[in-house]
């Protein structure tokens, strides 16, 4: 992940540093929008979760899906 800093001047995003070379005309690319704080930090760590592959429930059957336990 590339993290581009840029401003809103009211119309456009404007990038306030020259984009990476490898960066290709017409890449998707996602804008998270905030400020600089904790919020907005565990926003972008939200955003980037993911499942991994583990069952929906994994979380409350860990157990289960890590020793072999019965199902609770």
């Amino acid at each position: 992940m590339t993290v581009l800093k840029a401003h809103f001047d009211g119309r456009h995003i404007v990038l306030d540093e020259p984009a990476p070379p490898d960066l290709r005309p017409n890449s998707p690319v996602s804008e998270v929008v905030g400020n600089s704080d904790a919020n907005s930090v565990l926003a972008q760590i939200a955003a980037m979760a993911v499942n991994g592959g583990k069952p929906s429930d994994f979380s409350q059957q860990h157990e289960h899906f890590v020793k072999g336990t019965p199902r609770r």
